[in-house]
């Protein structure tokens, strides 16, 4: 047991002197590796248990920190990101405009809409070598102006419903995920506007090598590997031919760039990858890690995000810029509306309504009993107001799989 005071950079916290569901982290068990971890812990606690076989040396090396008053350095330290460098100068605060219920079908009308026309962009480009920009652009523009009026509606039926084919299925939800981190960053619309589509775009370059690569299931060889990364390539010229901006070439040519240099094909780190590229990064890791693909079963949200933080650094260590996968939890939430989750006590539900200040206590509709009966009124209850005598009396368990025991979360919202 250590107290927050003594708490240095580097040591591995196991756990908190109050329950994890009582606290603002979103996974249990971290390393404090900024000292804005260290402020922010001793915001919610007066000690907690660390793991001293976990120590990790080279954090400490990281950031320099004194109790001396600090000195302005004559200059930055570039190994350093700060939030400020992926944020727009002055950032929006948007808020949703109509209920997650009343958007739900305006949204699924959208998606639907956009599924049509990517296959069609699909089906063209494989028999003519040539996308039509305005096409795809037809496609994303009303999933963005979905999320604009409300961040969870659109998010919630990607979560619900089975898209068709990866290959535009992909490209479609990579859109929605970047308009959502983008709209939590504060971007104007004209630049989320940009991302959803650079988003939509990045992996249209996989559609012009050979199917069975696309689908295999073996490991690839090297050869194989080297023709797999080509897509980048292949991407960026099939955009330029269709006269996309130069923002959206960026966001295609840096999406598989990584945080600590290991990315292709330039192996960019750190400042050095546009934030577009960055972001891309995680909306496409994400994205892939939920889906069924026919190489890899697909992870719960919840598992993905765990994925996603474990390999999130602040400096150039991790494959992703941890500032930038705390706000993309933030904007999706650890248990994302319209996934199905089980309590403590065993009943079944459907996440309805996220919680930005406690993200593991969104609010949910209680669907199904400890005995797994059909409840006949479906109540919804508040996880964060969950509590007696200080204590959390109703937590979520696990998130289950889609349609499990037959519940399909779209007939609690359409």
């Amino acid at each position: 047991m250590v107290a927050v005071e003594n708490l240095v950079l580097g040591m591995f916290v196991a756990g908190l002197d109050k329950p994890w569901l009582e606290s603002s982290s979103p996974i249990q068990g971290f390393y404090l590796d900024s000292t804005q971890s260290l402020e922010s812990l001793a915001e919610e606690c007066t000690f907690v248990y660390v793991d001293p076989r976990r120590y990790d040396s080279q954090l400490v090396d990281s950031i320099a920190f004194t109790s001396e008053p600090k000195v302005a350095a004559s200059k930055p330290d570039s190994n350093i990101i700060y939030l400020d460098s992926i944020r727009p100068a002055n950032p929006k605060i948007y808020s949703n405009t109509v209920k997650v219920s009343d958007e739900m079908a305006p949204a699924q009308t959208s998606l639907e809409d956009a599924i049509v026309v990517m296959k069609s962009v699909v089906d063209k480009l494989q028999k003519s070598g040539s996308i039509n920009c305005e096409e795809i652009e037809s496609a994303v523009q009303p999933l963005v102006n979905s999320v604009m009026r409300n961040k969870m509606a659109i998010a919630a039926l990607l979560r619900m419903r089975s898209l068709g084919e990866y290959s535009y299925a992909h490209a479609l939800s990579c859109a929605v995920w970047t308009a959502l981190l983008a709209r939590e960053l504060g971007f104007p619309r004209k630049e989320i506007d940009q991302f959803a589509l650079g988003a939509s775009l990045m992996d249209i370059g996989k559609l012009e090598l050979p199917i069975e690569l696309i689908n295999s299931t073996e490991p690839l060889s090297d050869e194989n590997w080297e023709l797999t990364k080509s897509h980048v390539e292949e991407g960026v010229k099939l955009a330029k031919e269709a006269g996309v901006e130069e923002g959206v070439l960026e966001m295609i040519k840096t999406h598989h760039e990584r945080h600590d240099g290991s990315g292709y094909p330039l192996g960019l780190s750190a400042n050095e990858i546009p934030v577009s590229g960055r972001i891309a990064a995680i909306v496409d890791s994400y994205d892939a890690m939920i889906s069924e693909r026919p190489h890899t079963k697909a992870l719960s949200s919840f598992e993905a995000v765990q994925e996603l933080l474990k390999n999130a650094h602040s400096d150039s260590k991790g494959l992703y810029q941890k500032e930038l996968v705390e706000h993309f939890i933030k904007a999706i939430g650890v248990f994302p509306v319209g996934t199905i989750v089980e309590l403590n006590d065993g009943s079944v539900g459907v996440v309805v309504s996220q919680n930005d200040a406690l993200r593991l206590k969104p609010k949910v509709m209680l669907i199904m009993d400890k005995e797994k009966q059909m409840k006949s009124n479906f109540v919804i209850i508040d996880l964060a107001a969950s509590v007696e005598d200080g204590r959390p009396t109703t937590w979520i368990n696990k998130e289950l799989p889609i349609n499990a025991y037959g519940i399909d979360p779209g007939k609690y919202f359409l």
